[in-house]
């Protein structure tokens, strides 16, 4: 069922695909286990074999003939991270690279009553079919917070998929587009999931076909997938009045 925006709150207007926050309504957290399953992950051959890969020595995310587009240690910022400082209506926060990681503190004001969530993207890349890993950390008492992958965005149609890993052990997928919101796999325990402990996420695209592992192990997939934007971002989320600090290490993107 689509969970559509409080009154379409301006949030239309601010979602542009590029660092910055909009407040949108979270969806409610099931509490049903989803029992974990082996499932074959497709072998796919790279999107271009003009593409020159880059030398990595981190895990790869997906199979090896496919191209290292990015391969982020944080050593320093050649690779351009929106680091900044933001004080909106909405949170205020300070992103920078920081002994190796890439660290968002960040606050979500309360401006609806204290029952909406502010949402922040960083971009990482472009990729329609890709494999991606990152490593993150989430810091803090609050359990409404989270950080996940959107993916297959598009600016102009304000709409990608974003897959989150929350501080509750659970994790969701979504869609967001024509102002609002779907949730496609609804909140579910893994306990995979370490809350307050460093977690890798990874993803592989593969046509309409989306696979997520947490920790080494496949939680679930998606298949259906009609989104064909090719923007890829790293997104934190808080639900208003919650601080905390997010700290992410070790991207590998191939396509």
């Amino acid at each position: 069922m689509r969970k559509n925006l409080i009154n379409h709150l301006i949030s239309v207007v601010l979602f542009t695909l590029m660092a910055g926050c909009a407040p949108v309504a979270g969806p409610e957290p099931a509490t049903a286990p989803l029992p974990t399953a082996t499932i074959p992950l497709p072998s796919h051959s790279p999107q271009s074999p003009l593409e020159v890969s880059l030398p990595c020595d981190l895990p790869l995310p997906g199979p090896d003939d496919w191209t290292v587009i990015l391969c982020e240690r944080f050593d320093d910022n050649r690779n351009e991270w929106e680091v900044e400082s933001q004080d909106n209506p909405y949170a205020k926060y300070t992103s920078a690279i920081t002994d190796g990681k890439f660290v968002v503190d960040y606050t979500a004001k309360g401006f609806e009553g204290y029952k909406r969530t502010v949402y922040t993207w960083f971009p990482i890349g472009e990729g329609k079919n890709f494999a991606l890993s990152i490593k993150g950390l989430i810091d803090t008492p609050f359990q409404d917070a989270s950080w996940g992958i959107a993916f297959r965005g598009k600016q102009e149609e304000d709409s990608y998929f974003l897959f989150s890993i929350l501080n509750t052990g659970t994790y969701r997928f979504e869609i967001f587009e024509n102002g609002g919101i779907d949730t496609l796999i609804t909140t579910r325990v893994s306990n995979d999931i370490q809350p307050g402990e460093e977690n890798t996420l990874r993803i592989e695209a593969a046509g309409r076909d989306f696979y997520f592992s947490v920790n080494d192990t496949l939680v679930n997939q998606f298949s259906g997938a009609l989104l064909d934007g090719e923007e890829i971002l790293l997104v934190v989320s808080a639900k208003e009045g919650v601080s905390g600090t997010f700290v992410f290490d070790d991207v590998v993107l191939q396509r």
